[in-house]
């Protein structure tokens, strides 16, 4: 990719995670045990590569993030076209382009993928001088494939049941919404 599409694609990337928002991305959530990680099925050798990822990013140090990351790898950051980064500043492009920094709290598995739960932060560094805006203190989940220590898809996942303050369980559909009265329609809407 020239160096002014990679241009466009972190400028395209930054307007798209100010929000931080979730995708229309979804897989299944399997269940398992935990593993002494404290994560369901995924092993300690995983959420170490994504913590190292997370913490590093946080601190501002968008180089050493971009290490835990093999060339080529996959990155998808929401509404856009997933990306196949093809070289070093490529994978620092992107990570420098996330506005928002993270704190891992949690990953399970999911099919091929681990998907893990961060909670926003503002970050320093390349990137991080906007701030996270209204996504700090919220929750995002990304899945991730890593493959030898090493992260070959970066994947903006959509929240689950119970992220950011959401019902852990849809109403049935017997069950009006919250604030609908019965029988009716929700006036506010």
């Amino acid at each position: 990719m020239a160096s002014g599409k990679l241009l466009v694609v972190v400028v395209a990337l930054t307007v798209v995670l100010p929000g931080c928002g979730s995708t229309g991305v979804s897989l299944h959530r399997s269940l398992g045990a935990a593993s002494p990680s404290g994560s369901l099925d995924v092993p300690v050798a995983v959420v170490s590569v994504i913590r190292g990822w997370s913490d590093a990013l946080r601190a501002g140090h968008v180089a050493v993030a971009a290490r835990y990351f093999r060339i080529p790898s996959v990155f998808f950051a929401g509404d856009s076209a997933p990306i196949v980064l093809h070289s070093v500043a490529q994978v620092q492009g992107a990570n420098a382009a996330l506005p928002c920094g993270a704190t891992y709290l949690s990953a399970h598995r999911q099919g091929r993928y681990v998907n893990a739960l961060f909670r926003l932060t503002n970050r320093a560094g390349p990137g991080g001088g906007q701030g996270c805006g209204s996504g700090t203190g919220q929750t995002a989940r990304v899945n991730f494939l890593i493959r030898d220590g090493r992260i070959i898809q970066w994947l903006r996942a959509s929240d689950e049941p119970g992220d950011n303050g959401s019902p852990r369980t849809p109403p049935s559909p017997s069950q009006p919404a919250p604030g609908t009265p019965p029988g009716g329609t929700n006036p506010a809407v």
